[in-house]
């Protein structure tokens, strides 16, 4: 029983990690779009990438 719960925690871990990356990436572009400025906006988008990265590596390692 527990090595189940252990599986479907480190399943959960890299999607949610994939939908803070996502919202990352939306922010950082609605700061360019709508004025937030290139640093912030930049900022956003790199975040956004390295989140999204780090999830799907996670997800993805054997």
């Amino acid at each position: 029983m527990e090595e189940e719960h252990a599986a479907r925690r480190l399943r959960v871990a890299p999607i949610v990690g994939i939908a803070l990356g996502a919202v990352f990436l939306a922010l950082g572009v609605a700061a360019f779009l709508f004025g937030g400025g290139p640093i912030v906006g930049a900022i956003g988008l790199a975040g956004g990438v390295l989140t999204l990265a780090a999830a799907v590596f996670v997800l993805v390692r054997p």
